[in-house]
């Protein structure tokens, strides 16, 4: 206990809301409320990344769909999660559902679910401005990437992309000019 004011926190994480609605299948036509595993606005606790993807994948724990109970830890994709912020951490329950161990490993109280204050900052600051990956004329970049809703127009290397199309993966840029529709005659 800390001075009377309570429970000493465990550390710091990120926390998140699942989306209210979130995009599946083919082109992301298929929409779901929540997510399979959580009911839309459940709060859940993000571990910091773990592999390469520029976090577009995260671990999150919480409380389950189906069980609210007990912590699940699954692994999501960052899209379907919104309002991201920083928080302490005091459940130990928590702790051990961001920290699972997977078979043959050795669990370390703590090690892979915290966040320094700086990094937890900076990285919620970043998960709040919505972002998707671009194409330009067939080639994909991945820097800058493109706010969600996409601009019409990108402008890039003095070279002017329009938005061809968008969906709930990525936008396509075509340097060729959006065909001009013809104005219906009056009269």
């Amino acid at each position: 206990m800390t001075d009377g004011t309570g429970p000493e926190p465990l550390g710091l994480c990120i926390v998140a809301n699942i989306a209210p609605e979130t995009s599946q299948g083919e082109g992301g036509l298929e929409i779901r409320k929540g997510h399979r595993h959580f009911v839309p606005g459940a709060k859940v606790w993000v571990a910091p990344p773990g592999w390469g993807d520029g976090g577009e994948s995260v671990i999150v724990a919480g409380r389950h769909r189906g069980n609210s109970r007990r912590y699940a830890r699954i692994v999501i994709r960052r899209r379907f999660l919104v309002n991201f912020r920083v928080r302490a951490v005091y459940s130990p329950a928590l702790v051990r559902a961001l920290t699972a161990a997977e078979p043959g490993e050795e669990r370390e109280f703590g090690a892979r679910f915290l966040w320094s204050p700086e990094e937890a900052e900076s990285q919620a600051r970043s998960w709040n401005t919505p972002k998707m990956k671009a194409q330009l004329d067939g080639r994909h970049i991945w820097t800058p990437l493109v706010t969600d809703p996409p601009p019409m127009e990108l402008h890039l290397d003095g070279v002017t992309y329009y938005l061809a199309h968008f969906n709930a993966n990525r936008a396509r840029y075509s340097s060729e000019p959006p065909p001009v529709e013809p104005s219906p005659r009056t009269g």
